[in-house]
């Protein structure tokens, strides 16, 4: 018969090794860097673009996105130049999968389209389909976050659900800032 202590230890040691494999899985794929290269490979140089997100940007992105901005929402913005010529634009962005961060980054054409999506680190223990390159397609030439419902234009993937769903809004919101960046440009 084991003692009192000792399932209580074992116990404790099964809990440790269950939360060790489980962060086990956390992998960085790509740095920002790389993925801009994928991303835009035409842009020769990658600009920094600051994104002013007051409280009525915010509103104004919820609004246009139809989905609910996250506590300390804070993207990162690239313009992607050939030259003189902006080419598009890289964001990156974070969204929770089910419960870890995803850290991911979507490219765009100056119009407005979606040119792909990387996934730059992936932490949770399932759901690391999202990375295949047929799922991260379907993103590819999609203009406006009307054309990125979930469910609808984008694809769910059994046992990633969440995380499918998740990178979809933020792919939603991210396409409402680049309407922002294309509205605030000077018309010629």
């Amino acid at each position: 018969m084991i003692s009192r202590r000792k399932s209580l230890q074992l116990i404790a040691g099964a809990g440790a090794a269950a939360i060790w494999s489980a962060r086990a899985f956390a992998a960085t794929y790509l740095e920002i860097g790389e993925a801009q290269k994928l991303l835009l490979p035409q842009a020769l140089t990658f600009v920094p673009v600051p994104l002013s997100l007051d409280d009525a940007a915010l509103a104004e992105i919820a609004a246009i996105s139809q989905t609910r901005i996250p506590k300390g929402y804070a993207p990162h913005g690239w313009a992607g130049m050939a030259d003189e010529r902006r080419i598009g634009w890289i964001l990156s962005d974070r969204v929770v999968g089910k419960y870890e961060l995803i850290d991911y980054a979507a490219g765009f054409f100056s119009d407005g389209a979606a040119s792909g999506v990387e996934i730059l680190a992936y932490r949770e223990s399932h759901g690391s389909e999202i990375r295949n390159a047929g799922w991260r397609r379907q993103f590819s030439g999609r203009k406006g976050p009307a054309q990125l419902r979930f469910g609808d234009d984008i694809r769910s993937i059994s046992g990633a659900t969440l995380s499918c769903q998740h990178v979809t809004e933020g792919m939603q919101r991210l396409s409402a800032i680049v309407q922002r960046l294309i509205a605030g440009e000077p018309r010629r």
